[in-house]
């Protein structure tokens, strides 16, 4: 028997991670529901504002409202302080199989994430925190996806851009041969 999924959209050019596109965040803690997906991003402070899991348990999951293709996503970590995060994204259409497309175990991050990866259906989005320097909890203030166009010439969303590229090829476009042709 063949499952009929929903057709899927092509890549949608504004942030279709909202409360009016009926997206929702289906896992994480906060104290306002769907305060991840509510545009606030000035709004937050030590109580109220984000949404959170405890590392090692969990996640934060959002589920769009139907498939997208999609090839980026932006997210602000907790910033109200000099704590930083490691963490990664993982997306799938189903929760069942999931695609990672950022990982930032290794690495020490905080405020605006702007990740870039090869065009994919995506209808749920999984945020793990792996680490955090100040306690055992991930916070995240704010989702959306994909990046607006506003965000998407900024030298840091650059740079990501050209890492997603370079894992969406067999050849390295970041590598010295290709740098000097």
């Amino acid at each position: 028997m063949r499952q009929i999924l929903p057709a899927i959209k092509p890549m949608p050019r504004f942030n279709v991670a909202t409360i009016e596109r009926r997206a929702a965040v289906i896992e994480g803690v906060s104290r306002s529901r769907n305060a991840l997906l509510n545009g606030d991003t000035e709004n937050y402070d030590w109580d109220s504002g984000y949404t959170c899991h405890q590392l090692g348990t969990g996640a934060i999951i959002v589920q769009l409202n139907q498939p997208y293709i999609l090839d980026s996503m932006r997210l602000l970590l907790w910033d109200c302080d000099a704590r930083h995060y490691s963490y990664y994204v993982e997306v799938s259409t189903n929760q069942r199989e999931w695609e990672m497309v950022v990982d930032h175990r290794g690495e020490l991050r905080r405020s605006w994430q702007t990740i870039f990866f090869a065009p994919r259906p995506v209808v749920f989005i999984r945020i793990i925190g792996t680490h955090n320097t100040a306690n055992e909890v991930f916070h995240c203030v704010h989702f959306e996806c994909p990046v607006s166009e506003e965000h998407r010439g900024s030298s840091e969303s650059l740079d990501l851009k050209l890492e997603a590229e370079a894992g969406a090829g067999d050849s390295d476009p970041l590598s010295v041969d290709n740098l000097l042709t």
